[in-house]
């Protein structure tokens, strides 16, 4: 609701505001909506999405999905990639060279033992607006073209001025808590003055998108979620989108060596394309383009106050895995309850400061296993470190990252302080 401030100026209180509208935010409109938390979005861009990119959705993140009631919702937007499994690795398409690096994610159905939900390979250019559409049927107030331009918090909460990207109006919201889901370079990290861990950048790509009626003859029944592309001259990672004429190609990027983005023109895009798939005369429509960086970081600390990061603001992982945007989505889930309570009368304030103890030590464990993942698979335009290096082959195995973290320290009675993070083998025992 709006009403006057002291000033005379509109107020809109709120008891959360989040700031950010990608899949972060919006999972945690989505879990507040459910928990019936009236909350205010505030999203810079215009609409979501239009990038096919962050498509591995595993099982504990279609857990959380299922448990708000959208988990059909994103089988049937991610149907055109439900046949895709595996990841290839070979020096061209041409021909039956090559290795599959893994061809199942789910070899043998073994997860339905333990889990309703199943891994779901959906770009999250379809994922983000099916959460749009239900955080809204839940209630939430989601403002896209709106950009936040300060904000400052008391004892008592949170007061930020937003603009509207469409009008030039400005307003003035009054918050119980905020929470940032602003993306890796978060303007309220910077702002709080919170600092990361970890090595930092790992590398840079330039994620290509594309049209080719052709290569899906090329590519002929190989279904692959991903296919690393090794050729010395032009590798590079290509990813369908429909697995028919929509594709997305990341040509690595090197600008440690002064190599802009602007020298990755359409025909340079297309050339490289084109050799790396192994056809000389490939059609290749370049559609759009985009950098990106793979990098390993994780906040000193995911709150200051009542201010809280989520997802990539707090923590940035290697692709390979899709450890990220799962985490994010995680933290979404495990800080929406906790405000949920605190603002119901349920819990005290208290429990909000084990966000942090809970999250951070599962992001520091997972961006590790997500860089080791990099190297054993040999990612297009990574070439680790020699301490990088040394790490693969120690913490195999994705199902006890993704499935079996635990929280040693925070709101889980009887849990074993002891404990590892994440164990080296999955076991679901019952244990806190």
């Amino acid at each position: 609701m709006n009403r006057s401030g002291t000033t005379g100026e509109a107020v809109h209180r709120t008891p959360v505001l989040i700031v950010g509208g990608s899949l972060v935010g919006l999972s945690m409109s989505l879990f507040l909506g459910r928990l019936g938390v009236p909350h205010t979005l505030v999203e810079r861009h215009a609409g979501t999405s239009i990038h096919p990119r962050g498509r591995g959705n595993n099982v504990r993140t279609m857990e959380l999905f299922r448990t708000a009631g959208v988990q059909e919702h994103i089988v049937e937007a991610a149907s055109v990639l439900q046949d895709n499994h595996g990841i290839l690795q070979t020096p061209s398409l041409v021909g039956d060279a090559g290795e599959w690096l893994f061809r199942e994610i789910d070899p043998g159905g073994g997860l339905a033992r333990f889990s309703p939900a199943a891994w779901c390979l959906c770009s999250q250019n379809d994922l983000e607006p099916v959460l749009l559409r239900s955080a809204r049927e839940l209630g939430g107030d989601l403002r896209y073209n709106t950009e936040m331009m300060s904000f400052d918090q008391d004892g008592d909460g949170v007061t930020a001025l937003v603009k509207s990207r469409e009008t030039g109006e400005h307003t003035t919201i009054r918050a119980d808590y905020l929470v940032a889901a602003d993306g890796p370079r978060s303007p309220v990290r910077e702002r709080l003055g919170i600092g990361h861990n970890g090595p930092g950048d790992l590398f840079h790509n330039v994620s290509v998108t594309f049209s080719s009626r052709r290569l899906a003859g090329v590519v002929g029944g190989r279904r692959f979620i991903v296919c690393y592309l090794t050729d010395p001259e032009a590798d590079g990672a290509l990813l369908p989108v429909d697995n028919r004429e929509h594709w997305v190609f990341h040509a690595p990027w090197h600008p440690e060596h002064g190599e802009t983005l602007e020298e990755f023109t359409d025909e340079r895009c297309t050339e490289h394309i084109r050799r790396a798939v192994g056809v000389p005369d490939l059609d290749v429509t370049v559609t759009g383009r985009a950098a990106w960086h793979a990098a390993e970081r994780v906040a000193e600390r995911y709150a200051d106050g009542r201010v809280f990061l989520a997802g990539d603001s707090a923590h940035e992982m290697s692709p390979t895995g899709a450890f990220g945007s799962n985490t994010g989505i995680q933290d979404a889930h495990n800080l929406a309850w906790k405000l949920a309570a605190v603002l119901g009368g349920w819990a005290g304030p208290g429990l909000l400061r084990s966000y942090d103890a809970e999250r951070r030590p599962v992001a520091e464990a997972t961006s590790a296993r997500a860089s080791s993942r990099s190297v054993e698979h040999s990612h297009p335009g990574y070439t680790p470190d020699a301490e990088a290096a040394a790490l693969v082959g120690r913490k195999r195995g994705i199902l006890n990252v993704a499935l079996g973290y635990r929280y040693p320290r925070g709101a889980v009675l009887g849990a074993d302080p002891a404990a590892p993070v994440v164990p080296d083998a999955l076991t679901l025992t019952g244990e806190p």
